[in-house]
């Protein structure tokens, strides 16, 4: 069967209708795309791009497929096709070398079937996680190659959005996401960067808002949701709005997956240095500490090992943040041998209490900053520690050269509160760069606060 981007697939056509019904839901983000790809191996167990996809969704996804029996099976089944056979050598090499040596293979493979959406999926998502300093121009690049082989379709489209705004081209980007939630008005792949346009503008009243009134339409069951909770909680805790930014956090430290790992850990670190809890208290049933825990020793990317040292840190562990630096030394994972080290080192002193060598060994870190990976509003959780840091050390003119920096590009209740204790004058009202003019490139939304995601 032949699908609209000229994908032929080795099987019949009510099989490969299933096939093209899970890849549907894996590209959304959706809920239930193990037992879509359960439905078309039962449909035909001979069709071995399913068996690889399994291993996929097994290895990156923790999905319930036995992996040997899988890889197995992807070996023995039919694979008529020269992009099959490519993807599951691919995955193959995956399993048996480990996903970094297996980049090149993915590369590769997006190189002569560009039209294949899910190694475009699987080759960005090695690119953004490599710690290079051209990752992003990279990942784009091959985004924008699929778009000439497939046309339109919503998953580039808001690709190309999360890109815009990480660049703070907010009109690009509102401008994309706005045409993929057009395409697919419940979608995540466009609601997620037009989160990311609110909060780069710093509109957080009408980020929060939208939000509310957006939300509730989505999958309700789907693990990414869990990220817009934390992205509403940016919000509130910028809006000072206290008590709903912690029942947010609540909600991302109980969820699996990133809800947990990364957006339960920064979120409450984020609510520590602002004093919304006090340093090494967790209120969450499990705390993010033990969260991060399984993996301080196996970090598969730079990107996780930020998050596990923002876990160690709002348990004020010292001793664990330098046992981790110590360990991180060692790490294959590309960059976190170079990157980690130093950034856990910093956070053992900020815990200490010692933040004149928090603030050099941040200072020392800041030009690294991007090569962790995750979008500008992960990222910025590090820019806010050192922020904080040199505060705390009394360095209030380096403190305040990055806080007018960040108010020079988007309006923030928090920063702003930040500046004025440097005793350096407030930045005037007016339009913040990127947008487009006086009213930033949104919409005006109703205020927020009615709280109405889950808690």
């Amino acid at each position: 069967m032949t699908t609209a981007h000229e994908l032929q697939l080795s099987t019949d056509a009510d099989t490969a209708a299933l096939w093209w019904a899970y890849r549907d839901r894996d590209l959304r983000r959706l809920s239930g795309t193990a037992d879509a790809l359960r439905a078309v191996l039962d449909a035909d167990p001979s069709l071995a791009v399913a068996h690889a996809a399994a291993v996929v969704e097994a290895m990156f996804a923790d999905a319930p497929f036995d992996v040997e029996a899988e890889l197995a099976a992807a070996r023995r089944g039919n694979a008529a096709q020269d992009w099959e056979r490519s993807f599951v050598e691919c995955v193959l090499t995956t399993a048996s070398q480990g996903m970094w040596p297996a980049r090149p293979s993915w590369e590769r493979h997006h190189d002569w079937f560009p039209e294949d959406l899910y190694g475009l999926e699987l080759v960005i998502f090695l690119t953004l996680m490599s710690t290079d300093p051209d990752a992003q121009d990279a990942a784009l690049a091959r985004a924008l190659r699929t778009q000439e082989a497939v046309g339109e379709h919503v998953v580039l489209l808001g690709f190309r959005a999360m890109m815009a705004q990480d660049r703070h081209r907010l009109d690009e980007a509102e401008g994309l996401a706005s045409r993929a939630l057009a395409l697919d008005p419940s979608g995540f792949l466009g609601g997620h960067p037009m989160a990311h346009v609110y909060f780069e503008a710093g509109d957080h009243a009408s980020g929060a808002a939208w939000l509310d009134g957006w939300f509730p339409g989505t999958d309700q069951h789907a693990d990414f949701g869990s990220h817009l909770v934390w992205h509403s909680a940016l919000h509130h805790l910028a809006l000072g709005n206290h008590e709903i930014a912690l029942d947010r956090y609540l909600h991302c430290a109980r969820r699996a997956g990133p809800g947990g790992l990364v957006d339960g850990t920064s979120m409450l670190w984020r609510c520590q240095m602002h004093g919304l809890v006090g340093p090494g208290a967790d209120p969450a049933e499990t705390p993010v500490a033990q969260v991060v825990a399984p993996v301080v020793d196996r970090v598969p990317f730079t990107f996780v090992g930020v998050h596990v040292a923002l876990g160690l840190a709002t348990a004020s562990d010292a001793d664990g943040l330098r046992r981790f630096a110590a360990n991180a030394a060692g790490f294959t994972a590309p960059g976190s041998a170079e990157l980690l080290p130093g950034l856990a080192r910093a956070l053992a002193s900020y815990v200490e209490g010692d933040h004149a060598v928090a603030s050099d060994l941040l200072l020392a870190e800041e030009p690294h900053f991007l090569r962790y990976g995750g979008s500008h509003a992960q990222r910025e959780v590090v820019e806010d520690t050192l922020i904080q840091a040199l505060l705390r050390a009394g360095r209030l003119d380096e403190a305040a050269t990055r806080l007018t920096a960040r108010l020079d590009r988007r309006e923030s209740p928090l920063d702003t509160a930040l500046l004025a204790r440097t005793a350096r004058p407030t930045r005037p009202p007016g339009p913040r760069a990127g947008e487009g003019g006086a009213a930033g490139p949104l919409r005006p939304r109703p205020d927020a606060g009615s709280g109405r995601l889950p808690r």
